[in-house]
């Protein structure tokens, strides 16, 4: 339950105690001294320092804490500091009230900003957080950059076609901030329909780039293109189409090691009016295999916290060759472990991964 007039750090009644107790103690450290020493030794400082901790203390905890802690620095400036014993306490506790009041209005906007890029961060996920999807086991992380409130346009789905094949699509929006975020959660939205309809991949591409171009120009925003990549992967786990435009290939995890289909890239969607993009049909191995799809956000590190970029494919490759298929949680959560420690410090992108993997027909058939 809120309380009006705390800041939502201090809500808690221990902690707006130990908060309030912490502010009267300075102001005592600040006032008490001068009951042995005159204070016309350091005339103009002692006062201006009791208001300051007082009205600082509004500003944090609200006008009505506020209030209460400019009243105890008031007295103590009256009766230690010899200050004027109108003034004090008539200007400085409305001062902090007022303080305070401005203080619970920046918190409640920081609180409804922080709500905002939270419903547009799930807006970028996927359609489902269920591992399973048909005869498929999904292993799926989306890591923002660790930039203060820095929203990416960084966004995947996976979802079970009509037909029962798998789509699953990841896409990276140029830029970032919310305006990114935005774009990307309607693109996500809208190719969810799609799929759910299902339209081939290469339509999909069309209309998502129409969507692109008309938001873009809608909104005047500043985002110029999207890079998408987009999968169907049959029921029977025997091929999966691919669609690129401007964005990496998956990688196929397979005991004998791991490979980048050799596959051309189209253009990026947002560029052009109507360019076309192809389909590519990639024949799939015998289980067990795992197709990881990602965000450039993964590859685009550090080697080493001193060395150079990129962190790069083939080094990525060589993760996935460890643990094998098909890869679970704990061997895709190590792979972007090993990742952030190799940068050496927060990444500067975002960062998607998605991990499809067939898992036993029996079992999947009596779960489905």
């Amino acid at each position: 339950m809120s309380v009006p007039g705390i800041g939502p750090r201090f809500r808690s009644p221990r902690v707006r105690v130990v908060a309030i107790g912490c502010v009267v103690l300075g102001e005592l450290a600040i006032a008490l001294p001068f009951l042995v020493v005159s204070p016309s030794t350091v005339r103009g400082v002692p006062g201006p320092l009791l208001v300051l901790l007082g009205v600082a203390g509004a500003f944090v905890m609200g006008p009505r804490i506020g209030a209460f802690l400019a009243a105890v620095a008031a007295l103590l400036a009256v009766t230690v500091l010899h200050e004027n014993a109108y003034t004090e306490p008539v200007v400085w506790i409305s001062v902090a009230f007022g303080v305070g009041i401005v203080g619970d209005r920046v918190r409640r906007g920081d609180d409804l900003r922080r709500a905002l890029l939270q419903e547009l961060s799930r807006g970028l996920v996927t359609v489902t957080r269920e591992p399973q999807v048909g005869p498929y086991r999904i292993v799926s992380r989306y890591v923002p950059a660790e930039r203060a409130q820095v929203l990416a346009g960084d966004f995947y789905g996976v979802i079970r076609e009509p037909n029962g094949a798998l789509a699953v699509m990841v896409g990276d929006v140029a830029g970032h901030g919310p305006g990114a975020a935005a774009v990307a959660t309607r693109l996500r939205a809208s190719w969810r329909g799609l799929a759910s309809a299902g339209v081939p991949a290469c339509d999909a591409v069309q209309v998502l780039n129409e969507t692109l171009i008309a938001e873009r120009r809608r909104a005047s925003l500043p985002v110029l293109f999207a890079t998408l990549c987009l999968a169907t992967i049959e029921d029977d786990g025997s091929s999966a189409a691919f669609v690129l435009a401007g964005h990496p290939p998956p990688l196929l995890v397979t005991p004998g090691g791991v490979v980048e289909p050799e596959l051309p890239t189209d253009p990026a969607i947002g560029i052009m009016e109507h360019p076309e993009w192809r389909e590519h049909e990639v024949d799939l191995p015998a289980a067990p295999w795992s197709l990881l799809f990602y965000t450039d956000g993964l590859v685009e590190g550090r080697t080493s916290p001193a060395g150079p970029r990129p962190f790069g494919t083939d080094r990525l490759r060589s993760l996935l060759a460890a643990p094998g298929p098909p890869l679970g949680e704990g061997d895709v959560d190590s792979v972007l472990a090993t990742v952030a420690a190799a940068n050496g410090g927060p990444m500067s992108d975002d960062i998607v991964v998605v991990a499809v993997s067939p898992i036993d027909r029996g079992t999947a058939l009596s779960q489905g």
